[in-house]
């Protein structure tokens, strides 16, 4: 027995020091866009590709060094071997040059290496600088010109212990001068998408400051599992939106396990985050915390197809009887949650989901999600539109190599989501962080779609364009018409029955975004030019900005 254990133990070391740890790529970079491409055009099931970002800098090398590139054309391997380079560090650094002052830029991608047997060191600066304009009520003599900046300044360490334990450790200062679309609800709401706390900068018009964080640690015992705690986000699906799990609130503390086995892969997350107070003063204490758990299982069984199913529970710290804490029971990492919340009879706020993808042709992808909030088949016979039939649908394409151009890649996508998903009774219990959604950006009681493209003519070149067309329904007089993720569903709703999507005070948005982008050298450093149209009911902006970004992923507001 005692020979058998040791063996069983040996062998699991073995495995281990075969599979190095590392970070994760910020599930917005650009490089998953041309991972899309390399998982349609494939001609191999051997890639199983992932639909739960972000991934892992090991995953991706190990799928890069294993990708067949016969097929690819000239033009393709070239960006092939450019994206390679820049999250390969293992590649990066073999090309050890002398750099600056001998110290510096060795592998003209990372400002700071360190190589050794058992350790691996990066340090790189981050930051963006780009300063602009921004023009409103196009329509009106007035039109005023605010002129508008971003200035982001930080450092980014990651690196790698025993080749068992990888770290990652970030902090940007960011001060800017919002355009007033997106100063606007910061007045309102006390938040900014995708951040947490902020405050104003100073006396500049529209000014703001805040700081941008993002450090764990991974972990994996043996090949198939990987383990990773500390403060990320993620982004679950492969639209434009995700309805179960998106990237659009602040990073929040997780600590979540990977199994990738044979045709499956599933994930078990769990979660610490804000239940946020706008205009909470300070002497009032911290925010109070509020908790979820994710599972997803997934199937593919080639590279055709893939099928997984999600669910979540989000829940708060104090009931009517008392204080509750962390719930035990949502632990289990391979149980039903909704047994568990019958079992124990909890208040919780649980979502079911449904994602799908499709690769066809080596030129198309089709998905789709569906996310069930709740939905009670015994109130159809009581009338239509029922409040508590909260679900969401999602349906796109991508279009890889599109009108055989080489490097373009289109994109059409379509949400609906039913007014009241998403809130809860109890508000602390609702599906979000920091008062901001988890799931779709704009929250509930909307549809909208998005026409995208992506071109990227050479490996240096980047041209990105959307058009969104939304239309959402507002609360208006005091009413909750179920758009508002951060109140409570029994909050002024009017009646059971006769709900239907977009209904209240109609709040519509045509938005047509282009940004150029041009790589500098070898690493993650851009200059880039972007522009912004949105017409916002009858109030039209026009915001245009240039700069230079360097390891900061370009993100857009969706």
């Amino acid at each position: 027995m005692r020979k058998t254990s040791c063996l069983i133990v040996c062998l699991l070391m073995g495995v281990q020091l075969l599979f190095s740890q590392e970070s994760d790529i910020p599930a917005g970079h650009d490089i998953y866009r041309f991972m899309d491409r390399l998982e349609i055009k494939s001609p191999t099931n051997e890639l199983p590709f992932s639909v739960l970002r972000p991934y892992s800098r090991e995953m991706l090398r190990e799928w890069f060094a294993s990708y067949p590139t016969d097929h690819l054309s000239p033009q393709e391997l070239a960006r092939f071997n450019n994206w390679r380079y820049q999250i390969d560090d293992t590649l990066a650094i073999s090309q050890n040059q002398r750099g600056v002052w001998g110290l510096f830029y060795r592998n003209q991608r990372d400002f700071y290496t360190v190589q050794t047997k058992n350790f691996r060191l990066i340090a790189n600066p981050v930051f963006h600088t780009a300063a602009g304009i921004d023009r409103t009520n196009l329509d009106t003599a007035l039109d005023p010109t605010l002129p508008i900046y971003t200035n982001s300044r930080g450092a980014m360490i990651r690196g790698s212990l025993m080749d068992k334990v990888g770290f990652y450790t970030e902090v940007v200062d960011n001060i800017a001068r919002l355009p007033q679309y997106q100063y606007d609800p910061f007045v309102r709401q006390n938040w900014i998408q995708g951040e947490g706390f902020v405050k104003r900068f100073g006396t500049d018009k529209n000014g703001v400051d805040y700081f941008s964080t993002r450090a764990y640690v991974t972990y994996s015992p043996i090949k198939s599992l990987r383990l990773k705690f500390g403060k990320d986000r993620a982004f679950w699906g492969n639209g434009h939106q995700s309805l179960l799990l998106s990237d659009v609130a602040p990073d929040h503390l997780l600590f979540d396990a990977t199994l990738r086995i044979w045709k499956l892969e599933y994930k078990v997350m769990f979660t610490q985050m804000i239940d946020f107070i706008r205009n909470r003063n300070d002497d009032e204490g911290t925010h109070p915390r509020k908790y979820g758990a994710f599972h997803y299982v997934g199937y593919q069984p080639n590279r055709h197809f893939s099928i997984g199913i999600f669910e979540s529970v989000v829940y708060n710290t104090w009931q009517a009887n008392g204080r509750r804490g962390f719930e035990l029971q949502y632990l289990n990492p391979v149980i039903f949650y909704r047994a568990i919340e019958q079992y124990i009879g909890s208040p919780d706020n649980s979502l079911l989901g449904l994602n799908v993808k499709a690769n066809f042709l080596q030129r198309f992808q089709f998905y789709g999600q569906v996310l069930l909030d709740d939905y009670s088949f015994g109130q159809r016979n009581n009338g239509s539109g029922y409040w508590g039939n909260k679900v969401g649908l999602q349906g796109g394409i991508k279009y890889v190599s599109a009108l055989g151009i080489d490097g373009l890649d289109l994109q059409i996508e379509y949400n609906q989501v039913r007014p009241y998903t998403y809130q809860h009774f109890a508000i602390s219990s609702n599906y979000t962080h920091y008062g901001q959604s988890l799931g779709h950006a704009s929250g509930a009681n909307l549809r909208d779609f998005h026409f995208i493209g992506y071109y990227q003519p050479n490996p240096r070149w980047h041209l990105f364009g959307s058009y969104s067309y939304l239309i959402k329904g507002l609360d208006q007089d005091g009413i909750n018409y179920g758009g508002d993720a951060g109140i409570s569903s029994l909050a002024d709703r009017l009646g059971d029955f006769d709900h239907f999507v977009a209904q209240g005070e109609s709040y519509v948005v045509h938005q047509a975004f282009g940004r150029i982008s041009r790589q500098l050298f070898k690493g993650d450093m851009y200059l880039e030019m972007e522009s912004r149209y949105r017409r916002m009911n009858d109030d039209q902006s026009l915001t245009f900005m240039a700069g230079l970004r360097l390891n900061m992923v370009g993100r857009t507001v969706k």
